[in-house]
């Protein structure tokens, strides 16, 4: 069924041109999605076609339609999820993309493959909830999907957005459902506080098999959405292959920019919203087409953070790569809260318990953090200094490092502790502390003590008596650079970026008014040594790579004098030897000997030797 609102226009923007129609896509239920299609002007049908999902009007992209329409080939489908901007139906959750009794994303991409236009391969993109999008669809596995581009995406709509740690996500939640005009959406989200069989149906982890499709997973270390494609890629790869993973030192839609939070990182950290809509084109180009123009490898790319006070990129801030995510040669490193503050890799040889009281009425102040909406005190890297005064705040670091400490991988943290309350949180920060004093925040945690064994159940404490609390203080890549320290922030709490526990017990509730006051205790014994789980990479300070899986070699540089790049040892045969920029895009061959670079842009590069799978950065300079 098709409804066209105006006749066919033709569109010229940034040089291309394209044909324009607004048509009414039908559902299983007959409910009719507003949907605007692009037709390619240059070339006949049938087209593969790009279909992005949004409950967001204004968003579409500015160079995506016109380079996927007329210079690639590609029909552009844009839709309006079920309830938003026009669409019928009522407005949910993403309850009806993914696989549940309605399946709008999968009955899209099928009615799209039938159409007359179409050559029945479907691709799709997006970021944020457009990317959480394409994780639904793809769980209900619809036949003509061809791949994915999730961008800055979840794909656990419980442990990544909503109840991060079985506590409420107060300030993403209320942040985002006010942004999108939705605020009966917070009462549907705490009407499920554990995880049940709505949020089964918001987490492709439970369709893993289902989800045969290649897909590119974006994220950003200072994105809340991060821990969707680090689990993602690791899973889906290890099932049907054809996977790719892309991380750098970026928030939600702060990619194009040096400036994260407090931090202002070098220029190869940005990465320009061009750029970016490219590394989708190129994806489909590999799937669709079989294009060379297409992405082959790396399988892993991300960036190696570390001290920003420096513009030096050769023991830190680069692009890394890899062909497995996490790094199978980290090594999970225990470091214990020790007697005078201190984070040590031996263990506790006394009895100790710091006590601390957690009052809900005051709770401890968010300072940055993997957040989007609500913060009144800044996003991303913050300095955590004015809240590691407070009294109700434990604080440990290591000695001064002699040497980089590189931190590659997820955090955990390992706590015995007791509380005099049925119920209360456990609140975890990770910072890197400069020569300076400023202690910016790396990643952050937390755990509602009632979910220890679970967040599809709840138990309660015994008050007083201590207990285990396994907390997920989320992932990086960092160099603690020599000169630098490694803090940990213990609390109770961290608001507005998460719900303030009352330690009532009692079952969970917004803005709780009847609050108690809690004894803490943090253990540190030879029995109960509460410790950080850290992974480190052996090589820190990356002087040292390994094959397979890891962090490649960076041998000696090439010698690079006024525009000209020497390559000694390189391959004869064609195609051997490849310059590649910080995104892992080749940029030209090289040949033995002389190379003249004078056309290419500084910045920092990397050779690629593919016989024996070397790669050696250089930086081009001015």
């Amino acid at each position: 069924m098709k409804h066209t609102l105006s006749a066919l226009l033709l569109v010229a923007a940034v040089g291309a041109a394209y044909h324009y129609e607004q048509v009414w896509m039908p559902m299983r239920d007959s409910i009719l999605l507003k949907t605007d299609i692009y037709y390619p002007d240059s070339s006949s049908a049938p087209w593969p076609a790009v279909l992005w999902r949004s409950p967001y009007t204004g968003y579409w992209p500015y160079y995506g339609t016109p380079a996927l329409t007329d210079s690639m080939g590609y029909a552009v489908v844009l839709q309006y999820m079920r309830g938003w901007c026009g669409s019928q139906g009522e407005r949910t959750m993403f309850q009806t993309d993914g696989w549940g009794a309605l399946r709008d994303g999968y009955d899209a991409i099928e009615w799209i493959a039938a159409q007359s236009w179409s050559n029945g391969e479907v691709c799709m993109c997006g970021f944020s909830a457009m990317g959480m999008a394409q994780y639904l669809a793809a769980g209900a596995a619809p036949p003509h999907l061809v791949c994915c581009c999730p961008d800055i995406a979840s794909t656990n709509g419980y442990e990544h957005f909503a109840w991060t740690g079985g506590q409420f996500r107060k300030a993403i939640i209320e942040g985002w459902c006010g942004l999108v005009g939705a605020p009966h959406f917070i009462d549907s989200v705490c009407n499920h506080p554990d995880y049940d069989s709505l949020w089964k149906l918001n987490n492709l982890a439970e369709r893993w098999d289902s989800a045969a499709y290649p897909m590119l997973h974006i994220g950003g270390w200072y994105d809340f959405n991060i821990e969707g494609a680090l689990e993602a890629f690791p899973a889906m790869q290890a099932r049907f292959h054809s996977q790719k993973l892309l991380v750098g030192p970026w928030g939600h839609f702060t990619g194009s920019s040096r400036q994260q939070g407090a931090l202002l990182y070098p220029a190869n950290a940005a990465l320009p919203d061009r750029s970016r809509w490219e590394l989708n084109w190129r994806w489909f180009d590999r799937w669709v087409q079989d294009s060379a123009n297409g992405i082959n490898e790396p399988k892993v790319c991300f960036y190696l953070m570390g001290d920003c006070d420096t513009e030096d990129t050769t023991e830190w801030n680069y692009w890394c790569e890899a062909d497995t995510w996490p790094l199978s040669e980290v090594v999970y490193r225990d470091y214990y809260l020790r007697e005078d503050c201190m984070l040590d890799t031996l263990p506790p040889n006394g009895s100790f318990v710091d006590t601390f009281l957690y009052d809900p009425a005051d709770p401890c102040t968010t300072y940055g953090g993997k957040e989007e909406y609500g913060m009144r005190h800044g996003k991303g890297p913050q300095d955590q200094r004015p809240i590691e005064g407070r009294s109700d705040v434990l604080v440990f670091q290591t000695p001064v490092l002699e040497r980089g400490l590189a931190v590659i991988g997820k955090i955990r943290c390992v706590l015995h502790a007791a509380s005099d309350r049925y119920d209360t949180d456990w609140s975890v920060r990770v910072t890197d502390v400069y020569p300076d004093g400023r202690s910016m925040l790396i990643t952050d945690g937390i755990l509602m003590a009632r979910h220890r064994h679970g967040f599809g159940r709840e138990d309660s404490l015994v008050p007083g008596v201590p207990d285990t609390f396994d907390i997920d203080v989320g992932s990086t890549a960092n160099v603690f650079a020599p000169g630098h320290r490694l803090r940990v922030i213990i609390s109770s709490s961290n608001y507005p970026r998460f719900e303030k526990n009352p330690n009532t017990g009692a079952p969970f509730q917004r803005n709780p008014t009847e609050c108690l006051v809690a004894t803490q205790q943090v253990y540190r014994t030879a029995s109960l040594p509460s410790h950080m789980v850290l992974p480190v990479h052996p090589g820190s300070g990356i002087e040292e790579r390994a094959e397979g899986g890891r962090m490649r070699a960076e041998s000696r540089m090439p010698t690079v004098v006024r525009g000209v790049l020497f390559l000694e040892g390189a391959r004869e045969e064609e195609g051997r030897t490849s310059l590649l920029d910080a995104c892992g895009r080749k940029v030209m061959g090289l040949k033995p000997g002389s190379n003249d670079i004078r056309h290419i842009a500084p910045g920092v590069y990397f050779v690629r030797q593919k016989e024996t799978d070397c790669t050696t950065k250089v930086i081009l300079q001015e």
